[in-house]
């Protein structure tokens, strides 16, 4: 029976890792091992995974010496494992009970593919559902929409050759995942999404990356993008930190525009009970306020009119 790996980095999640580690230790598809890696955590976060690995022999937990960030920890996660398959999972986040199985299934079913995600919930704190995503399944959409958004978010399901092939996440910070998938375009490996299977709830709280990247995080994602426009001319991308870090330098009254419109948009996209036209109202208030919202707002209504009419 085929081993699947899931990998599971945690950073202060001490309300939420319980919930979600069993939400795996319950999947349908029972073959697995969780590979834990905690970064030096200030909260009891540690001690609850040991409390969970007394229950279930299936987790292995580690811990960093020194907080190495997402990129080390995901990276060193992977070297622990041992399955066939690799499957991504967040400390703070839900996954449906048939998350693996549903995907494991796809993905030998449909061997032209090396990695498939799925729709997903939006939680809050509390674990109330205000918001769906619907991904992308059609090839011609997600090449589309690729230059805007990430085709597939991070909590996907792949086969191990491509962690392989890659050498495990690059250290771009803050789109690590979006890089992935663009580094797997350059080697023509296949990627999708599930029809109409919303697997997964992503909890959007203070202090998770929805909260706190903000305008660098959007700067880092058009540097990934031109990275993979090299490679798609035949060149090297020649990543140096040192040209990221020069692209995603951000003047200090740059950010205080982004955040202010950033408060408006997170007004948009997180009240659930608002009506249209003040949610409408929200959305041009943000735009208004930061040049880097307006190019990501228009990216984002790219995305949408693709979706809606050319994602045949």
């Amino acid at each position: 029976m085929t081993l699947v790996s899931v990998l599971i980095p945690v950073y202060n999640v001490e309300n939420y890792i319980v919930e979600a580690v069993e939400s795996i230790l319950n999947q349908t598809y029972k073959n697995i091992e969780i590979i834990a890696v905690d970064d030096c955590s200030n909260d009891n976060t540690y001690e609850l995974l040991h409390e969970l690995q007394k229950r279930d022999n299936r987790i292995k937990i580690y811990k960093n010496s020194e907080n190495m960030k997402i990129v080390e920890t995901l990276n060193f996660a992977f070297r622990q494992s041992q399955g066939e398959y690799i499957c991504r999972m967040d400390g703070d986040d839900i996954s449906d009970l048939e998350r693996i199985e549903k995907k494991l299934h796809f993905l030998k079913e449909n061997p032209e593919f090396s990695l498939v995600g799925c729709s997903v919930k939006s939680i809050d704190e509390n674990g109330f559902e205000f918001k769906t995503k619907t991904m992308p399944s059609k090839q011609k959409l997600i090449m589309k929409t690729l230059k805007w958004a990430n085709p597939v978010f991070h909590i996907w399901l792949a086969k191990r050759e491509v962690y392989e092939k890659l050498n495990g996440y690059r250290n771009i910070p803050y789109v690590e995942d979006y890089d992935f998938l663009l580094r797997m375009t350059s080697l023509g490996l296949k990627y999708t999404n599930i029809d109409d299977y919303y697997g997964y709830s992503i909890r959007l709280r203070p202090g998770n990356t929805f909260s706190y990247a903000g305008i660098i995080q959007r700067k880092a994602h058009r540097y990934a993008y031109k990275l993979f426009l090299r490679r798609q001319k035949g060149k090297e991308d020649n990543f140096m930190i040192k040209e990221f870090n020069k692209f995603v330098a951000t003047k200090s009254m740059e950010q205080k525009a982004f955040n202010y419109s950033n408060v408006f948009l997170q007004k948009a996209l997180l009240s659930s009970n608002e009506i249209f036209l003040r949610k409408y109202f929200f959305v041009i208030l943000s735009y208004i306020s930061s040049s880097e919202q307006r190019k990501y707002i228009n990216g984002r209504i790219k995305v949408f009119l693709y979706s809606r009419y050319g994602g045949e």
